[in-house]
């Protein structure tokens, strides 16, 4: 079994001029592509989880816009940061990358039995995948600068980082590291 690098909803819309912490994403992105570059060069497989929305998805719209609609251009993959000849992409419907997708399906067939993530958001995506992970038995380390959470709740968003952070260390018993740490 292997390691794959999960990145979570980093899609052409999440970087798009009117999303949230847009110039904070923006800013990770060649830090993310060097990382990807070193996983890949390591063997390990990349799974792109983007979200999916469509017109129909009431519950969902009802709090958020309509970005990354499915088969969209702004639902792919950040071009910097995939590869279509080696990586691999998963729709989902909600925040975690396990809840009604295929992603479980994916890792096992690419032999995946841990899981490095990175994306966005922290709070959302981030935390209920590594969550969802953990219960499904695939141990996560998450990539702490390769995160960002979203303001909310009258908090910052370097405070909700560092609370989705611990959180996800408690609750889905991850690592929490930093790319350069993991690529030395």
């Amino acid at each position: 079994m292997r390691e794959a690098v999960v990145v979570l909803d980093m899609t052409r819309d999440s970087i798009a001029p009117e999303a949230r912490a847009v110039a904070m994403r923006r800013a990770i992105l060649p830090r993310a592509a060097a990382y990807l570059a070193w996983a890949r060069g390591k063997g390990m497989p990349v799974v792109h989880v983007c979200s999916a929305r469509r017109r129909t998805d009431k519950w969902f719209l009802k709090f958020w816009e309509l970005a990354n609609e499915i088969w969209q251009p702004g639902q792919q993959p950040i071009p910097e940061l995939y590869r279509p000849e080696q990586d691999t992409v998963v729709h989902k419907r909600r925040y975690s990358g396990f809840y009604a997708s295929d992603l479980e399906l994916t890792l096992r067939e690419l032999d995946a039995g841990s899981l490095q993530l990175i994306g966005w958001s922290t709070s959302l995506a981030v935390a209920t995948t590594a969550i969802d992970a953990w219960q499904g038995g695939f141990p996560t380390t998450v990539v702490s600068d390769l995160t960002i959470a979203h303001a909310w709740g009258g908090h910052t968003v370097e405070e909700n980082q560092k609370w989705s952070l611990d959180y996800i260390a408690a609750m889905a018993k991850s690592k929490i590291v930093r790319s350069d740490e993991l690529m030395r």
